[in-house]
């Protein structure tokens, strides 16, 4: 930070200009006590609606508030309904190499031409968030691609008008680490290009993305070793167990994986967990291979020889080894070298802090007591609609998750009281878990409240919707033990009785009987 004791003096006067004024509160005008420096670096401090104002009061505050220096960081959110594609441009023409950071989410009125004049006037942008800008198309990647190298974050959620193609000249911006591609129309092609331009890529986000499938997920892990994040929820049944293979071994520091919708069984969660035996691994990525050559497509994968290194290779060639020269008797020879052979070894994401699986509904015990043996730095675990799960994981959670701090089992019809009560006591309930949600769980009664009451002193959030076992007085004797617990509950009303009426006479009450 500036060091502002470098204007005044120790009799008081203040140096502007390079000039030694004397403050008296009978001066009236500010600009000529303080230094235009100064007076920028304080309205470096102020939100854009007071920054605008203070615009208004003169033309050299008009100067200051309109520096470049004070437009590092723009937030036009509160504003999106407002934003033309003309304010877009008079932003980039103020601030331009200022200006590092940029949000326009939900500014639906943002053009690609906008975007244009923009990105070749801020070069040195670094975070942009174009989310729900729906009117923007491929230009706008080909703008960045072309304009902004030193982009790092980038959000383009629900910018549906964006597909591939974009995705393809997107790829020039080679430092990106952050991207969201939330509700595009992109695929596998396009993310294929993210993965090899971008291979400082740590956190991607593709929710709702259903032509991305296994193939796609493979190009990220043989080329963004270093991701830390990745959500791929709703992208449908095009993801497989055999994405969680190459992720195993393409990205073993993830921390955030999120599959909800997606065609995920135990051999995946497995895989994830570093337990999969490398024959199961190879046969599901074999499956993969056959399909792959029936459809003329060759499939790289990463593989780990017996020295421990990482190699890509040809699966579809005898010993897995791309060979442009055609020699099969010399890679059958070193196939037979068992000191270069190659095996397909899921080395596993043990540093996993999130997993969301919901509706990921051949998920058993099996698979996720695996996660919870391995991924001890758990603190996030969706289950949402996993039918199988069984009090059996909730033991395994409670003996090897210390830090779980938010479980979900919203439909998990398989819990009971049991299961409840184990988490409760174990090592995460205590001082750990804050937010569970239980709800549609109909073996569940008001004994798990008192399991939880009784253990779990840091819980803030509770869902227990459709909990037909469990009554109001069980909620109301949690309430009173934890009066900062946020219980959500819902009872039907009860069906009111039946009405005895009096019978009535079938004729109007103003006529006679004659």
């Amino acid at each position: 930070m500036e060091n502002f004791s470098n204007y005044f003096n120790t009799n008081g006067s203040v140096v502007a200009n390079g000039k030694t004024n004397l403050y008296h509160k009978s001066d009236v005008c500010i600009n000529d006590s303080l230094p235009k420096e100064l007076i920028i670096r304080v309205f470096s401090y102020l939100d854009i609606t007071t920054l605008c104002k203070c615009s208004q009061v003169c033309k050299f505050w008009y100067e200051c508030a309109f520096d470049g220096s004070n437009w590092k960081s723009i937030n036009l959110f509160d504003f999106q309904r407002y934003v033309q594609p003309k304010v877009v441009e008079k932003i980039a023409q103020r601030s331009r190499g200022f200006l590092r950071e940029l949000r326009l989410k939900g500014c639906r009125n943002v053009t690609d031409e906008a975007l244009k004049c923009f990105t070749e006037l801020c070069h040195m942008i670094e975070s942009l968030d174009l989310s729900g800008c729906q009117n923007l198309t491929n230009g706008t990647c080909d703008y960045l691609g072309k304009n902004c190298s030193l982009l790092t974050t980038l959000s383009l959620e629900s910018c549906s008008r964006i597909d591939d193609a974009g995705l393809e000249m997107l790829s020039w911006c080679s430092n990106l680490t952050c991207l969201d591609v939330s509700w595009c129309s992109v695929g596998d092609r396009g993310l294929t290009a993210i993965a090899r331009g971008c291979k400082s890529l740590q956190r991607f986000r593709a929710i709702g993305c259903q032509e991305i499938t296994s193939r796609g997920v493979e190009q990220l892990a043989r080329h963004c070793h270093g991701l830390l994040l990745l959500n791929l929820n709703y992208c449908g049944q095009g993801v497989t167990d055999e994405a969680m293979v190459h992720l195993s071994i393409g990205c073993p520091d993830l921390r955030v994986l999120a599959i909800s919708h997606c065609s995920i069984t135990d051999q995946g969660l497995r895989a994830i967990a570093g337990t999969l035996s490398p024959a199961a691994a190879a046969a599901i990525v074999g499956q993969a291979t056959s399909t792959s050559q029936q459809n003329g497509i060759p499939l790289i994968l990463p593989v780990v020889t017996s020295n421990g290194s990482v190699n890509n290779q040809d699966a579809s060639s005898p010993n897995g080894n791309i060979n442009n020269h055609g020699d099969r008797d010399n890679n059958r020879r070193q196939k037979t070298n068992d000191s270069n052979k190659i095996t397909l070894i899921p080395v596993g994401c043990v540093s996993l802090t999130t997993l969301e699986v919901a509706r990921c509904s051949a998920i058993t015990d099996i698979g996720l007591s695996a996660i919870a043996r391995v991924c001890n730095k758990l603190e996030k675990l969706d289950l949402e609609d996993c039918a199988l799960v069984t009090d059996s994981t909730l033991a395994q959670l409670a003996v090897h998750c210390p830090r779980l701090n938010t479980l979900v089992l919203s439909h998990c019809d398989q819990v009971t009281d049991e299961g409840i009560a184990r988490l409760a006591e174990g090592l995460c309930g205590p001082d750990q878990l804050q937010t569970l949600a239980m709800d549609n769980c109909p073996l569940l009664t008001d004994a798990a409240l008192e399991h939880l009451g009784s253990n779990c002193r840091k819980l803030r959030q509770l869902d227990l919707y459709d909990c037909q076992l469990i009554t109001k007085q069980g909620i109301n004797s949690l309430e009173l033990h934890y009066p900062q617990l946020q219980i959500h509950a819902y009872f039907a009303p009860g069906t009111p009785p039946a009405l005895t009426f009096a019978r009535r006479r079938r004729y109007c009450r103003c006529c006679r009987i004659i």
